[in-house]
């Protein structure tokens, strides 16, 4: 019994070299694990995207089933994420809307479009009906609708329309921020360059 309280007793701790080792191994651990923990939130980032542009895809189709032609007022066909703004880092909509043609606007106001509530075409902007601001971004850098590329409502016939956000803090320009369209045949695409994750 003395033995062992006498070997107790002269047990002191860890050395220095444990503790140096021990902190350099939770310093390899951080290393790997940080870059996937962002990588995997800037996936769920672009699912948000998706959801979005998903929600705006149904607007525009049940309008066109409607109306028989596609419009730029997505907030007049029940596509109006503006309420959840606070919550959102894509930006969501058109950058060029143009007008629809005579015809098919007048066959639409016929139909029962409210010409008031669905101007013939929106110009490019802010929150005005055709692009709604996401609220969120990286640092100080959030999304507006110069990043959105290759998206417009075109004739009545077709749309492409895009999601545009800043979800990583390298990449906060318009031409590198990460972006994704949509068209009238529910073609989801990343823009080349700017897939995000």
């Amino acid at each position: 019994m003395k033995r062992l309280l006498k070997s107790l007793k002269r047990q002191d701790g860890f050395t220095l070299v444990e503790l140096m080792v021990v902190v350099a191994i939770i310093g390899l651990l951080s290393a790997v694990a940080i870059p996937n923990f962002k990588k995997y939130q800037a996936k769920a980032k672009v699912s948000e995207a998706k959801l979005q542009l998903s929600g705006l895809y149904m607007a525009m189709t049940s309008f066109f089933s409607d109306f028989n032609t596609y419009a730029g007022c997505l907030s007049y066909m029940g596509y109006n994420p503006a309420t959840e703004k606070t919550s959102r880092f894509y930006g969501v909509g058109f950058n060029v809307v143009t007008a629809v043609p005579a015809i098919a606007y007048s066959a639409a106001t016929n139909s029962g479009l409210n010409a008031a509530g669905c101007l013939i075409a929106y110009a490019a902007g802010k929150d005005n009906g055709n692009y709604f601001l996401p609220g969120k971004g990286t640092g100080a850098a959030v999304a507006d609708n110069k990043h959105l590329a290759l998206t417009a409502f075109v004739g009545g016939l077709t749309f492409i329309a895009g999601a545009a956000g800043v979800i990583d803090g390298s990449r906060t320009t318009a031409a590198t921020s990460s972006a994704l369209i949509v068209d009238q045949n529910k073609k989801l695409i990343p823009v080349a360059g700017r897939e995000g994750y």
